[in-house]
């Protein structure tokens, strides 16, 4: 039997405790072939974003991934991060040696409108930070609205934030890129924080994941680390549930079609996502995002552990 032809893909990351367990997960599925990372400011500046993108694909054995100069400010403003949630650098309390692998010479948004030309209507990207590199690439290439398959963001929420009462950290920290991206016409999945808060990882999922090879021990202090605070509830990942849609979408029990749009304006709003419901027996509106709603939170925990054991050799 002839070997599937793999989808390429581009990650669009801001490491990121939950960033890290993302990659790990895409590195190791056979689905999809990585054709670069492209790291953002977000989580962290911009330098601990490359910085750790490059550390984790080595710590992963997959040194062959390029990893492209990111934005290292909002599109319109300055650039805005999450302060001390991730830690230190991003990777919480975990220390990795520095990298040798150096990024490429490239820029993101140049690296993301040449793989879109080579691969039209087959590249996908998983976005989750965020949406400035994107922002740019449609800014500069229009022609890319038309050349990429699909977008699974992690960002936003329907009835909730957590920067302010409305805005999601990946949206508000660059809510006009958001903006360019949800109007671009490209297909959209979103993985928002209502069902991130469903996904959570818990302390004897945490304990089989530290009972493994380097990269799941790694995967299990940076969960493990966030677990613990969470008093018992849980750690909660987003950026991982987004990897794991995009590698199976059966791991979501309820999703619903959309027209959603992002708020740049509001003093109070700033950074929300907002959305409309398609119904598809009044579907007079075409819906331009798929909403992730519900996941398979067993499903999920086994997933991020046996790739990470995959990883592991």
């Amino acid at each position: 039997m002839a070997e599937l032809k793999k989808i390429p893909l581009i990650i669009d990351c801001d490491p990121g405790v939950d960033d890290a367990v993302a990659l790990f997960m895409m590195m190791a599925q056979d689905r999809y072939e990585i054709l670069g990372i492209t790291p953002v400011n977000g989580n962290k500046p911009l330098e601990n974003s490359e910085k750790n993108s490059l550390m984790l694909c080595e710590l992963a054995g997959r040194e062959d991934i390029p990893v492209l100069h990111g934005a290292h400010k909002a599109v319109f403003a300055e650039g805005r991060t999450a302060g001390a949630i991730h830690g230190a650098t991003g990777l919480g309390g975990v220390v990795l040696p520095d990298p040798r692998k150096q990024l490429e010479k490239e820029y993101a948004w140049d690296f993301i409108g040449r793989k879109a030309k080579e691969h039209p209507g087959e590249l996908e990207i998983l976005a989750i930070g965020p949406l400035t590199n994107l922002a740019i690439a449609l800014l500069k290439y229009p022609e890319l609205a038309g050349q990429v398959k699909r977008i699974v963001i992690m960002g936003g929420g329907i009835s909730t934030g957590n920067m302010t009462a409305s805005g999601e950290f990946n949206i508000w920290a660059d809510a006009d890129a958001a903006r360019i991206v949800f109007r671009s016409g490209i297909p959209m999945a979103m993985i928002g924080l209502e069902v991130c808060n469903e996904g959570r990882i818990m302390a004897d999922e945490v304990a089989a994941l530290k009972a493994g090879g380097p990269v799941s021990r790694v995967a299990g202090q940076l969960i493990g680390e966030r677990e613990e605070r969470s008093g018992g509830k849980g750690a909660v990942l987003c950026d991982a549930l987004a990897a794991a849609y995009m590698i199976d979408p059966g791991v979501m029990t309820e999703v619903f079609d959309a027209v959603v749009d992002v708020e740049t304006g509001g003093f109070i709003t700033e950074g929300r996502t907002v959305a409309k419901r398609i119904y598809r027996e009044f579907a007079d509106e075409k819906a331009n995002t798929v909403v992730c709603w519900h996941i398979d939170r067993p499903k999920l925990a086994e997933m991020i552990i046996q790739l990470c054991k995959k990883l592991d050799g």
